[in-house]
C-alpha cells in the first residue's frame, strides 16, 4: 500500500475530509471528545511522564514537599535504569526493583500526608476538549495526533472551535512516509552528532528534495482545517508515533512551490509552514496543564552556556569507537569551532548574568559541580550522541572536554541518566549543534533520551534538533533567536525561532542556507511559549 500512497503523494494534492461540530456529520462533538480522551489514555511517552514530574515538583514546592518530589523522581530514574540494564541477572534485577517499589510506596505515603493531591498530577485524567479550549491562549491552536493501527486521527482545538479529522493511514505507512520525507532531504540511517561545516558560497548548488511530498503531507495532516489554521499564528503540536520525526516547519502550504524548478530564490520565498506559524511541539495533551500560569519574576534572566569542548580528532560520532575495549574515546571526536562563536553570541544577550564554559572549562565535572538551580537559560553547544553510536554507550549523552584521566565522575560524557539527576529550574534548555530529539533512534519514543532527561531535571522547555546541525548555521539560528528575545522580552520562544529561521533562509550570501536542511533542524518542545 505504501508504494501506491507515496506515488500519490508525490504526484497530486490529496483531498481532506473534516468532521466538525455538526450532528449531521459522521462524528458529533461528543464522540470527538471521547476519542480525544481515549487517545490520551493509550499514548504515553517518557517525555510526557517527565513533564508530569516537573508539575509535581512545582506543586509540591508550594506545599513544602519538594524534596519528596525530587526523591520520587530519583527513584523512578533508578527503576528505569534497572529495567534497561541487560547486564543484570533476572533475580538481582527483580530484587532491586522490589526494593525501589517499596521505597516508592513509602514515598507516596509521605507525599500523601503533606500533599494529598499529588496522584492527580502523576496519574492525571485525560484532558477533555472543553478543558483544552480553556487552557489555550488567544491565537493558539492545539493540533493533536493519534496514530492508530489503520487510521491517523487529528484534532484542531482552539478557544473558539474544535475540528476532528480522520485519515485512512496505517501505522507502518506513516512511519515510512516520515522516513521518505527525511531521505528526500539526504537524511538516511540513524542520526548522528554534529559536524563542523564551513559556509558555502552563494554560487553553491542547492540540493533538491521531495517538495511534492512536503506539500502533500501538509494537505494530509492540515488540509482539513487549512483555512481555519490561518487564524492561529501559534501552533502547539502533539505528534504521535513516527510523526515526531517530521520537521513540521518544512512542510509546504502551497502546491505551486512543489512543482516549480528549484532555485535558491524559490526556497527563500516558498510557502513553508513556519512562514505563517510559530510551532511548539508538546509531549502530550496533558502537558497543557503544566503551561506557565504567570510570568517569571522581574529581573534579568541568567545564562549558563557550554560550548567548544576540546576534541582532538577528526571523526564524526559514527566513526568513533571504544578505545582499548574499556572506555569511549571522546577525544577522537571532531572539534566544533562554530560552537564557540555561538556561545559568545548568545552570551551577549545576557551581559551581566552569563556564565560561560568554553574549551578546557567545558567539562562534565564543571557541570555536575555547578549550582544550576538559578540558571534561567542553559545552552549546550556540542556533539549529542545517540545510544549505540559509540560502542559501549548505552544511553544518549552530550560530549564534553574529556579529562586527562577518565573516572566514574568524569569521563567526558554527560549521559541522560546523569542529566536527569541534576536540579534545574530553567525556563529554556538549548541543545545545539547535535541530534538531540531522539533517544534511541525510534520515532515512537523520539523524545525519550536527552530531552526526557532534561525535562526530568526540571527544564520547562527545550530546543532540540531533528538531525545533525552544521555548526555555522546552528550558531546563527540560536544567537538570532536570543537577540529577538532580548529585543522583545514578551516574544515567545517558538516565535523567536521562527523569525530566526526566516532570517537565515533569506540570506543571499550563501545559497545553501535557503534549504530546510540548514534552517529547519531545530524545534521548541515543552510547556513554555
Amino acid at each position: 500500500m505504501l508504494r501506491t500512497l507515496a506515488l500519490m503523494l508525490c504526484l497530486a494534492p490529496l483531498p481532506a475530509v473534516s468532521q466538525q461540530d455538526d450532528p449531521g456529520r459522521l462524528s458529533p462533538l461528543g464522540q470527538a471528545d471521547a476519542m480525544f480522551q481515549l487517545a490520551q489514555r493509550v499514548q504515553g511517552t517518557g517525555a510526557a511522564r517527565a513533564m508530569q514530574q516537573i508539575a509535581l515538583r512545582v506543586a509540591a514546592r508550594a506545599a513544602g514537599a519538594e524534596e519528596l518530589a525530587l526523591e520520587r523522581r530519583d527513584l523512578e530514574e533508578r527503576r528505569d535504569a534497572l529495567r534497561r540494564d541487560m547486564a543484570l541477572d533476572e533475580s538481582t534485577r527483580r530484587q532491586r526493583l522490589d526494593e525501589i517499589d517499596t521505597a516508592l510506596t513509602v514515598n507516596g505515603e509521605r507525599l500523601a500526608r503533606g500533599f494529598p493531591g499529588w496522584r492527580d498530577i502523576t496519574a492525571p485524567a485525560p484532558v477533555g476538549l472543553d478543558e483544552a479550549k480553556g487552557l489555550l491562549a488567544e491565537g493558539e491552536a492545539l493540533i493533536a495526533f493519534h496514530q492508530g493501527d489503520e487510521h491517523l486521527y487529528l484534532w484542531l482545538v482552539a478557544r473558539d472551535r474544535v475540528i476532528w479529522h480522520r485519515v485512512a493511514l496505517p501505522r507502518g505507512d506513516a512511519a515510512q512516509l516520515v522516513a521518505l520525507f527525511r531521505e528526500g532531504m539526504g537524511l538516511t540511517g540513524t542520526l548522528r552528532g554534529a559536524t563542523a561545516l564551513k559556509p558555502k558560497s552563494a554560487a553553491a548548488e542547492v540540493p533538491d528534495f521531495n517538495r511534492p511530498l512536503a506539500a502533500n503531507l501538509y494537505v494530509l495532516l492540515f488540509g482539513a482545517f487549512a483555512q481555519e489554521l490561518e487564524a492561529y499564528p501559534n501552533l502547539r503540536i502533539v505528534p504521535d508515533g513516527a510523526w515526531i520525526g517530521l520537521p513540521f516547519a518544512a512542510l509546504l502550504t502551497g502546491y505551486d512551490d512543489a512543482t516549480a524548478p528549484v532555485t535558491p530564490g524559490l526556497l527563500r520565498e516558498a510557502s513553508w509552514l513556519v512562514r505563517r506559524h510559530a510551532i511548539t511541539v508538546m509531549p502530550s495533551v496533558v502537558s497543557l496543564r503544566a503551561l506557565p500560569r504567570a510570568p517569571r519574576a522581574s529581573g534579568r534572566s541568567t545564562l549558563l552556556a557550554v560550548g567548544d569542548p576540546v576534541f582532538a580528532g577528526t571523526a564524526s560520532a559514527m566513526e568513533v569507537a571504544r578505545s582499548g575495549g574499556e572506555a569511549v574515546d571522546v577525544t577522537a571526536l571532531a572539534p566544533l569551532p562554530g560552537t564557540r562563536r555561538e556561545v559568545e553570541a548568545i552570551a551577549r544577550a545576557f551581559p551581566d548574568t552569563a556564565q560561560v564554559l568554553l574549551g578546557a572549562a567545558a567539562t562534565e565535572s564543571a557541570i555536575r559541580g555547578a549550582d544550576l538551580s538559578d540558571r534561567d537559560v542553559i545552552v549546550f553547544a556540542t556533539h549529542g550522541l545517540i545510544a549505540g553510536e559509540l560502542q559501549g554507550l548505552e544511553e544518549p549523552a552530550l560530549a564534553l572536554t574529556p579529562p586527562g584521566t577518565p573516572s566514574a565522575e568524569d569521563d567526558g560524557l554527560l549521559t541522560a541518566g546523569e542529566v536527569a539527576g541534576l536540579r534545574l529550574s530553567a525556563d529554556w534548555v538549548v541543545l545545539s549543534a547535535c541530534n538531540t530529539a531522539a533517544g534511541d533512534g525510534e520515532g515512537a519514543e523520539g523524545l525519550s533520551g536527552l530531552a526526557r532527561a532534561f525535562f526530568a531535571a526540571g527544564a520547562e522547555s527545550l530546543l532540540v534538533s531533528h538531525w545533525p546541525v552544521r555548526d555555522d548555521a546552528a550558531a546563527r539560528l540560536t544567537a538570532a533567536a536570543f537577540a529577538e528575545l532580548e529585543a522583545d522580552p514578551g516574544l515567545g520562544k517558538a516565535e523567536a525561532m521562527r523569525r530566526s529561521m526566516l532570517a537565515l533562509m533569506a540570506d543571499e550570501s550563501d545559497a545553501t542556507l535557503a534549504h530546510p536542511l540548514a534552517w529547519a533542524p531545530f524545534f521548541v518542545v515543552g510547556g513554555g511559549s
